[in-house]
């Protein structure tokens, strides 16, 4: 009997249920080991691509809130856990800018071996139109500080501001806040430059978030000092002297800068004349105040009497 067919048959068989087996495993691959997976990344920022081109017809985007959209992956489990928030990509341009709504196309850059649907497929940005004005520089000086400081000083006057035009139109000045804390490490020094950071503000005094020409200044700060100073009558022509008269105070505490303090050795009176005291033998006169200078407790004249 020729038992080679029968070889042959067993060996077609054996084939036949390999191959099987192999299938079936690789379904069991497929389907256990590497399934079908499903995965929302919520929240991703969109990036209009096309900003500088926007900017240079007179545009910008606000409001920039909100602007944030989710997607949905669908694909092989090995495929879709190599793709984290981080990774993803949504944007779009905008085409024809105008002032006001502009509807925007979006894409992604998801690789085409998982199946992805953003949330929105066109996305609505608000233009508006890009302004810039002058405005003025406050500098500053917080509360327990005031009458430590004589004077503050910055390098600039006003400044520009640019940005979306309800911001900008909403700007009253930019502000340069001293810094206490650093000047407390100083206060053995009678001035200090600090470099003050700018920020925008309304006329309420609430923040603006708008483009400031100028980031940071320096601000000379001159530390007030206090000197006391004789107050000296000016008689003119009065033929009566000095000490003939009774002046209360006789002395003045003037606050000022350590410049200016030195070169002052007394504080004189508006001028007298004998007319002045004809029907009363004690008169109130203002005092001489120099620029730049206070006088502490704010007094503006003394009591002058005829001994």
């Amino acid at each position: 009997m020729n038992k080679k067919p029968l070889n042959n048959k067993k060996n077609i068989k054996t084939k036949i249920i390999s191959v099987a087996a192999a299938v079936a495993l690789w379904m069991y691959v497929i389907a256990v080991v590497d399934p079908e997976d499903r995965k929302v990344i919520e929240d991703i920022p969109i990036t209009i691509k096309n900003t500088q081109q926007i900017e240079k017809e007179g545009y910008v985007i606000y409001p920039k809130d909100h602007m944030t959209t989710d997607i949905t992956l669908e694909g092989k489990l090995s495929e879709i856990q190599k793709i984290t928030k981080n990774s993803v990509s949504i944007y779009g341009e905008v085409i024809n800018p105008v002032e006001g709504k502009n509807t925007v196309s979006l894409s992604s850059n998801i690789s085409s071996h998982v199946s992805r649907e953003i949330k929105e497929s066109s996305f609505v940005v608000n233009l508006e139109k890009k302004i810039t004005k002058k405005v003025p520089v406050k500098i500053e000086i917080p509360s327990n500080y005031k009458e430590k400081i004589h004077s503050a000083n910055g390098e600039y006057k006003y400044v520009k501001v640019s940005g979306p035009r309800s911001l900008v139109d909403e700007v009253s000045y930019v502000s340069a806040t001293i810094n206490t804390d650093k000047l407390e490490k100083m206060s053995d020094k009678t001035q200090v430059v600090q470099e003050i950071y700018l920020l925008a503000f309304t006329k309420n005094k609430k923040p603006v978030s708008v483009d400031i020409e100028i980031k940071k200044m320096d601000v000379e700060i001159k530390f007030a000092i206090e000197k006391e100073v004789e107050v000296v009558p000016n008689l003119g022509n009065w033929d009566i002297t000095r000490d003939s008269l009774s002046i209360s105070p006789e002395k003045v505490t003037i606050i000022g800068d350590n410049e200016t303090l030195k070169n002052i050795e007394e504080i004189s009176t508006n001028r007298l004349n004998e007319e002045d005291f004809s029907n009363a033998s004690s008169k109130k006169v203002k005092l001489v105040i120099p620029d730049d200078i206070k006088i502490k407790g704010d007094i503006e004249e003394v009591q002058i009497s005829k001994k």
